[in-house]
C-alpha cells in the first residue's frame, strides 16, 4: 500500500460514501486499475485483484447503481405503471392525472409484481401519474415496464417502444389487437359466465354499469354483455359513468338511473369501485340486495367478499396476473423468446348479493 495515502477516518465514512478514488488512493493505484480489478476487466494479476477487493471491503466501498447501470447497460429496476384518470372536477385535488390507487386489485398486483421482481434480483418502481414523454421515462430509467390497463392508443406504450424499452401490458391496448406481450383475461367469457349466473337466479332486466373509458377490459366485458343479451333476446341496458368520475362513488349516477324509468332487476358493474355507490343507492331507495336487486361485480375485493351483503364477483386473480407479467418482462429484458399473449385464469365467486344463503 502507498505510504502517502490515508484511509478515510470513521467519521468521514459516516458522512459521505466511499468512492473508487478513495480505494485507489488507499492502495496507491490508479482509478482505472481499481475499476478493472473490481469489474473483472483488464489483464491484471489475480493477487492485485484480491488486494483491491480486500481493501474495498475494509473501506466499505460499494459501487453506485449509476456506475453499474452505465457499465452493464441496466439499472436493475422494473417499473410498474398504474392507469390514471383525470380528476379536474374533484373538489379535494388540484386536477390533472391521478393513479387509480383505490382499486384493491391494482395494489394486490403491485405487491405481487414487487415480490416477483425481488426474487429475480430487481427493484420495482411504482411510477408517478405525471410521467410522460421520453424525458420522463428516461428519468425513471427502468430496464422494463409493466403497464396496467392501457387505454386505446396509450402514449406510454408508444413512447417506450420508441425508446426500445421492453414492455408487457396487463390487459390490451385496444388499438393493438395483435400485441403479443400481454397478460390478459377472458373478459368476454367472464361476462357471459356472470350473466348466465344472474339469469339462473331469475334476472331478466340486467343493467351493465361501466366507466366511459377505453380500457380493453371494460370494452371486452361490454362486448360480452351485448353478445349475451342479444343471444337471449333481452333488453340492452348500459349505464356509463364519465371518465373523470371513474374513481368516484357511483351513488348519484345509479340513483338517477334507478328512478328515471323501468327498473332493472340486476346490476352488473364492471368496476369494483362502484360497489359502495350501488349499495347506497339501493338502500336509500328501499331496494334490498338480493331481494329486490341482484348485484354482481366484474372485479373482486376483500370489501366485496366480506361486506354486508357480500357481493358476487369475478376474481381476476390479480396477483397471478402480475407475476406472469413480470416473468414475461424478465424474459424480454434478457432477450429470450416470449410466447404470448397469456390468458390468465379467473374465478366466479358466488356470494349473498345474488343468492340468499350463499356466502363464501
Amino acid at each position: 500500500m502507498g505510504t502517502d495515502a490515508q484511509q478515510p477516518d470513521e467519521g468521514a465514512q459516516r458522512t459521505r460514501r466511499v468512492t473508487i478514488r478513495d480505494v485507489a488512493d488507499y492502495l496507491d493505484l490508479s482509478v482505472s486499475t481499481v475499476s478493472a480489478s473490481l469489474n473483472g476487466g483488464g489483464t491484471l494479476r489475480e493477487s492485485t485483484r484480491e488486494r483491491v477487493r480486500k481493501a474495498a471491503e475494509e473501506l466499505g466501498y460499494r459501487p453506485s447503481r449509476t456506475a453499474l447501470a452505465f457499465r452493464l447497460g441496466r439499472t436493475g429496476t422494473i417499473a410498474y405503471s398504474l392507469p390514471t384518470v383525470e380528476e379536474d372536477a374533484h373538489p379535494m385535488r388540484d386536477g390533472g392525472p391521478v393513479p387509480v390507487l383505490d382499486v384493491e386489485a391494482y395494489m394486490i398486483g403491485a405487491r405481487a409484481a414487487a415480490s416477483a421482481a425481488f426474487e429475480a434480483g430487481y427493484a420495482l418502481t411504482l411510477t408517478p401519474p405525471s410521467i410522460h414523454g421520453e424525458a420522463g421515462w428516461n428519468l425513471i430509467g427502468a430496464d422494463g415496464v409493466v403497464l396496467c390497463d392501457p387505454v386505446s392508443g396509450d402514449e406510454r406504450l408508444s413512447t417506450l417502444e420508441r425508446l426500445g424499452t421492453p414492455v408487457v401490458t396487463i390487459a390490451r391496448d385496444a388499438s393493438r389487437p395483435d400485441w403479443p406481450y400481454v397478460v390478459t383475461n377472458d373478459y368476454r367469457g367472464n361476462a357471459h359466465a356472470l350473466l348466465d349466473h344472474l339469469r339462473e337466479r331469475g334476472a331478466r332486466r340486467i343493467a351493465l354499469l361501466v366507466p366511459d373509458a377505453s380500457w380493453s377490459s371494460t370494452a371486452e366485458m361490454q362486448q360480452g354483455y351485448r353478445e349475451w343479451v342479444s343471444a337471449h333476446g333481452l333488453e340492452e341496458i348500459v349505464w356509463t359513468i364519465p371518465p373523470e368520475r371513474v374513481s368516484h362513488d357511483a351513488y348519484i349516477d345509479v340513483t338517477q338511473r334507478l328512478t328515471a324509468g323501468p327498473r332493472p332487476d340486476a346490476i352488473f358493474s364492471t368496476a369494483e369501485q362502484y360497489r359502495p355507490g350501488v349499495l347506497r343507492a339501493c338502500r336509500e331507495l328501499g331496494l334490498s340486495v338480493p331481494g329486490d336487486m341482484l348485484f354482481a361485480l366484474g372485479g373482486d375485493s376483500q370489501a366485496a367478499a366480506h361486506g354486508d351483503p357480500s357481493i358476487t364477483a369475478i376474481d381476476l386473480l390479480s396477483a397471478r396476473q402480475s407475476e406472469l407479467a413480470v416473468q414475461m418482462l424478465l424474459r424480454r429484458i434478457e432477450g429470450q423468446a416470449v410466447d404470448g399473449p397469456i390468458v390468465a385464469e379467473s374465478v366466479l365467486r358466488v356470494r349473498a348479493s345474488t343468492d340468499i344463503g350463499v356466502d363464501e
